[in-house]
């Protein structure tokens, strides 16, 4: 529950203490037979689930105006009449008069319900805004630019960093556009009539151009699955994709590009506005943290300014989408364990105990001689197909590096495999046997004052995608620090 909420009937703001008061009698006068109504897994998520019958309340999804919302101090007591002439103060009206057509005596509005004086108050609306959106009755989102679907491509709600999560959270959600005209005649958007009969097993499929429900058209213009936008699940799964979906998105703040995505991902971190880039730093730490996907590497583009193994935003990741390559997915396992960095058990890939060091992320990895021709952009690798006795014959492999980063005269490279094969190595690690499978690779040159590999920023994500028969080339296996 919110600190604060509007009371829908007056427009006035009330805190727990007061929603409390106001729905103790209701609350008490709950029966046993009533909770035989609401099942649930325990005694204690079937009150939940009562209490949320009972206090309910709907939150808002919107693009903030430039000037003229109502604020938390606006909407005082002794300023309550003066705020009623802010440009926002009619918005804010028309979302309780919706509230209160989906039996909604409360609401929650950002604008209004955060005393951002207070920074304990910010911090944890922050930390609980998904939860807030995941338990309200109804998320009612206004999109100001909009008069049917076939505006969605035009719509700025669909580009803003926060309204990704205000989107994702809702179980129930209702869209109205210009002058607040339903952009349906649904009164769930997220379970159209359409969609009344589909079976569970059918909704991962994209909803066809067909079927006229937002859905579909949400669908086509985020890539995002209807079964994620019905029952999205949070957390670190399908870390790629979700952080391609922020790639699409801007914050005014910078900090709020990490912490808009506190909810999706289901992490906790304090909150420190005027930090600026070093808030994604530390979400990306804590994420690298609980990954389980080398996929969390695919990215390319410019660096954080504190790791390059870390992209500077989420727009890094937009460089590939790995659903357009199956067999990539299929080499992408990580199954992270606890244990020395360098040990990967047998049948995972790549150094699953990397760690984040003061000196960097300390990865071991296997890297591969490589002759970059910085003209053309591509590295080749001087390979031979396995043999003995003289039968073993040349085989070099071309791959793509796009890099214009110079760092010295004394150009030595090296592509390192970030999801190698430990069955690979061979020849007490000094070889490397490359077959069918798309590897992920990052891109290295020798620095010639302390004799160290340092990663080189690419404008590609670096794949060696060898098809046939198996290759071996020359390699190091050394620790790195990215």
């Amino acid at each position: 529950m919110p600190a604060h909420l509007i009371h829908v009937p007056d427009m006035r703001l009330v805190d727990r203490d007061e929603v409390f008061n106001m729905y103790k009698p209701v609350v008490e006068a709950i029966t046993e037979d009533e909770l035989k109504k609401f099942l649930g897994s325990s005694r204690q998520e079937t009150l939940h689930k009562v209490l949320r019958d009972k206090v309910k309340f709907a939150t808002l999804s919107h693009r903030w105006l430039d000037t003229g919302e109502p604020t938390f101090q606006d909407m005082s007591e002794s300023q309550k009449d003066m705020s009623k002439n802010l440009a926002g103060y009619d918005k804010l009206t028309k979302f309780c008069e919706k509230a209160g057509e989906y039996d909604c005596e409360l609401a929650w509005s950002d604008t209004c319900c955060i005393n951002k004086d207070s920074s304990a108050e910010l911090d944890e609306a922050i930390q609980a805004m998904f939860n807030w959106y995941r338990t309200a009755a109804i998320c009612i989102a206004y999109l100001a630019s909009s008069s049917s679907a076939s505006d969605f491509t035009q719509e700025p709600w669909f580009t803003r960093g926060w309204t990704l999560q205000e989107l994702l959270a809702p179980e129930k959600m209702k869209f109205y556009g210009q002058n607040w005209e339903p952009l349906s005649d649904d009164p769930d958007d997220k379970h159209p009539t359409a969609l009344a009969t589909t079976p569970d097993d059918e909704i991962s499929t994209p909803i066809t151009p067909s079927q006229p429900d937002i859905l579909s058209s949400i669908t086509r213009l985020t890539d995002i699955e209807p079964r994620d936008l019905i029952s999205f699940s949070r957390g670190i799964d399908n870390v790629h994709q979700r952080l391609r979906w922020a790639s699409r998105r801007t914050t005014t703040r910078i900090e709020d590009m990490a912490y808009s995505l506190i909810g999706i991902f289901d992490v906790s971190m304090p909150i420190t506005y005027g930090e600026g880039q070093r808030s994604w730093f530390r979400l990306m730490e804590i994420i690298l943290q609980r990954c389980k996907s080398w996929e969390i590497f695919v990215w390319a583009g410019e660096w954080s300014p504190y790791s390059s193994a870390i992209p500077r935003s989420p727009k890094g990741y937009d460089a590939f989408d790995i659903h357009s390559s199956t067999e990539l997915s299929k080499t992408l396992d990580m199954g992270k364990v606890e244990g020395i960095v360098g040990e990967t058990p047998p049948g995972l890939r790549g150094d699953h105990a990397f760690a984040m060091t003061r000196h960097g992320l300390q990865m071991k990895l296997p890297l591969l001689d490589v002759v970059f021709d910085r003209p053309n952009q591509s590295a080749t690798i001087h390979a031979r197909t396995p043999g003995y006795l003289g039968r073993s014959k040349p085989r070099n492999i071309s791959v793509r590096v796009t890099c214009r980063q110079r760092e010295s005269k004394a150009e030595i490279y090296r592509l390192g495999i970030v999801n190698y094969s430990p069955s690979g190595l061979a020849g007490r690690n000094r070889e490397y046997e490359i077959r069918e499978g798309p590897l992920l690779c990052f891109f290295f040159i020798l620095d010639p004052n302390d004799r160290s590999w340092l990663r080189l920023q690419t404008e590609n994500v670096i794949l060696i995608d060898h098809k046939g028969t198996p290759v071996q080339c020359g390699c190091s296996f050394e620790t790195v620090y990215i």
